[in-house]
């Protein structure tokens, strides 16, 4: 009894001392496949969603006219800090963090995988403000697509 007692014990703290903490993923994983299922629908209402600066939907449609993103997932995220706060032009207080993402970019026309793209963005939430509601939304981003 005590034998299968300290068995058990040890597999339980070998698997919560294994377990990598992917809890802070969820969240940005969440919103990266909302705005890649956006771009790939060309759904700006979904886009403007997930972004703390939206385009106009001219300019959102031009920019992904030609390709779309599939299998988008984040790569790194930064924990979050209370004290990491900035001011937007509006006056509003929010926080941020930085985050990176990588998926496969799909041309439009042809249907066909055309290369990789990697990422990084500033994953903010407004502390004021009408978005103060809005969770965590997409700024800043860096695209680069890595041709195959």
């Amino acid at each position: 009894m005590k034998k299968t007692v300290f068995v058990l014990f040890a597999a339980l703290t070998l698997i919560v001392f294994s377990c990598k903490d992917e809890g802070r993923f969820v969240e940005p994983n969440f919103i990266l496949t909302k705005w890649a299922g956006a771009i790939r629908n060309l759904n700006y209402r979904d886009y403007a969603a997930c972004e703390a600066n939206p385009k106009s939907e001219a300019t959102f449609r031009e920019m992904y006219r030609s390709y779309y993103v599939v299998d988008l997932m984040a790569t790194d995220i930064e924990d979050p800090e209370s004290n990491k706060t900035k001011t937007d032009q509006a006056g509003n207080r929010y926080r941020h963090r930085s985050l990176e993402f990588e998926g496969t970019i799909i041309n439009r026309e042809t249907g066909k995988e055309t290369g990789v793209l990697r990422g990084n963005a500033m994953f903010v939430k407004f502390l004021d403000g009408k978005r103060s509601r809005d969770g965590w939304l997409l700024s800043n981003r860096t695209l680069i697509h890595v041709p195959r």
